[in-house]
This record gives structure tokens, sequence and C-alpha cells, in this order.
């Protein structure tokens, strides 16, 4: 009874620990870990590029004036508003504000350019900022050769360091006789003279310092 006992014994140790280890696995757990990595790699893969496209649109075009500008027709304000769009290089309100009188002005100094077009004065011109060609510059109007002018950082600087007044103005008709004094912040000053014309119902600058004399 002891041997069979023994034997019976032996056959169910057998049986509990002679299986092969190939059920115990972690095989299942692997995939899920695996499974999880690759869920997240495809979520944070997804980065917008929204913010600079939003940028980019919102960035408004160089020249564009606003959509609603006021012109002034006092004319003290006239003359201080193109003061200030001298400084600044404001093509914009420079052209509404300038009268045909003086882009006749400005027509005449705009032939002898075309006259001596030359690659010396081709050459000076390249000095002093603009960026035409002699074919360009043959094809100007007078209000071409003004904008183009005023946006120069040699022209700016002219007026940049002066505070403009303005004096009491004589009326001849349709123009007004305007004294007007620059001063630096040294206290240099520098007398000049400013004429405006009517054209219409609105005043319009014919004569202001500098407009005579460009790069």
């Amino acid at each position: 009874m002891r041997q069979i006992a023994f034997l019976a014994l032996m056959m169910l140790v057998a049986g509990v620990y002679g299986q092969p280890d190939e059920e115990v696995t972690l095989i299942p757990d692997s995939i899920e870990v695996t499974e999880e990595v690759e869920i997240q790699a495809e979520d944070t893969s997804t980065i917008p590029d929204s913010i600079e496209v939003t940028e980019e649109a919102e960035i408004p075009a160089e020249d564009a004036p606003p959509l609603t500008i006021t012109i002034p027709n006092d004319p003290s304000t006239v003359l201080q508003v193109f003061f200030q769009a001298l400084k600044t290089g404001d093509r914009f309100m420079i052209s509404q504000l300038i009268s045909s009188e003086g882009l006749d002005e400005i027509d005449i100094m705009l032939e002898i350019l075309k006259e001596n077009l030359d690659n010396a004065t081709l050459s000076r011109l390249t000095t002093a900022g603009y960026t035409v060609t002699a074919d360009e510059i043959d094809d100007w109007s007078p209000m071409d050769y003004l904008t183009c002018t005023i946006a120069l950082p040699v022209m700016k600087s002219r007026y940049a360091f002066y505070e403009m007044q303005i004096g009491d103005y004589s009326s001849q008709g349709n123009k007004l006789i305007i004294p007007m004094v620059f001063t630096t912040a040294s206290g240099v000053e520098l007398s000049s003279q400013g004429v405006l014309l009517k054209e219409g119902n609105q005043w319009k600058v014919t004569k202001f310092m500098g407009l005579n004399s460009f790069p």
C-alpha cells in the first residue's frame, strides 16, 4: 500500500510540475503597451501650422492706405499734415495734398533729370536711395517722381529734426501765402514760405520747403 501511495504521489507531482512553461507568458501585455505607444505617436504628430498662416494673413499690404482717410481743408491743418507726411514718407497723403501747380514745378525738375540721365546721374540717384532704371525714369510722371522721392530716407531726414510754426497768412484770391519757421531742438531757426492753392473746394500745397530740390 505504501508503494502504491508513493507512486500516486509521484504521479500527482508530475502532473502539476511536469507541464511546459508556454502558458506563462506576457505577450498580451506587451501588445497592449505597443498599441498605446503607437496611438500616442499619432496624436502628437498632428500639430497645426495655423498660427503662422493666420499671422501672415493679417499682415496688411505695405503701401495700402487706411480704408477711411480724412483730408484736411483748413489751411494751417493742411500744412501741418503735409509736413508730417514729409517726415514719415506718407506718399498717399502727399499725393492728395499736392496741387496741380505744385506738380508743374516738379515736372520741370523731372524734365531736367531726363535730359541729363547718364551713368553718372544714375549712380547719384542710386546713392540717394532710388531703385529705378533709366527706362523707368523715362516713363515717370511728375506724381511718380514726387511719391518715389518723398519716401526716400534721405528726403525724410530733411524734416525729421524740425518743428514747424505757422505765421499769419495773406490771401491772394484762391492762393494763400503762409510764412513758416522751422526750428530744431537746439533752437536753430529756418524761415520759409509756403503757398496753398484752392482747387475746387480743397486747399492744396503748391510750394513747400524742399519740394524744389530733390536728391
